[in-house]
């Protein structure tokens, strides 16, 4: 639990390959262009060998290439990649579907941003709370509850600093933004 503190109490800088793109809702229809924007959330030594799937309605996965380091990106319906360890994939899975989240920590790395959010509740389509976050990592579960006390838990959220997405709510998890200067993706 201290090494997880201390990685969340630290700015992120992550190295990545490529060029970065500007982040858009589009959701890629080939699977070479869909694999390209999944991968572009995490750093390229894990995007390169993680599983790429696509997510449907009631969070029906289709995968596109099976991995083989554990980790698994896709492009969600909003066009915003992530890449997510298993218990981050079923942080997504649950959210997604309004289930209870599971009692595991997860991690995800949403390093190509996000188009932003009502950070007040996760089904919000208002546009109250509004946080957009640039490159960041997340914590779900059982230690971002945990460590929800020490973050900042504003309705209005300071996205250039660690904070609390969700604060309140059993989807609360750590925003953690990635200092991504000097690097591409």
């Amino acid at each position: 639990m201290k090494m997880l503190f201390y990685l969340a109490s630290v700015t992120l800088a992550f190295s990545a390959s490529g060029v970065a793109a500007e982040l858009t809702a589009e959701v890629p229809k080939g699977d070479p262009e869909f694999t390209a924007k999944a991968m572009s959330a995490a750093p390229a030594d894990i995007g390169k060998d993680a599983t790429i799937i696509r997510i449907g309605d009631g969070f029906a996965i289709t995968p596109i290439k099976t991995g083989t380091n554990g980790w698994t990106c896709a492009v969600d319906t909003n066009g915003e990649p992530w890449c997510a360890d298993a218990a981050g994939v079923e942080w997504f899975k649950a959210i997604s579907t309004k289930a209870e989240p599971p009692d595991k920590t997860g991690f995800v790395y949403m390093l190509a941003g996000d188009l932003g959010t009502s950070n007040h509740d996760p089904y919000a389509t208002d546009k109250s709370h509004w946080v957009h976050t640039g490159p960041h990592v997340m914590i779900v579960g059982k230690a971002a509850h945990e460590m929800a006390a020490y973050y900042p838990n504003k309705l209005d959220a300071d996205p250039k600093h660690p904070y609390v997405m969700f604060p309140g709510t059993k989807y609360q998890h750590l925003m953690l933004p990635a200092d991504m200067a000097g690097h591409t993706q």
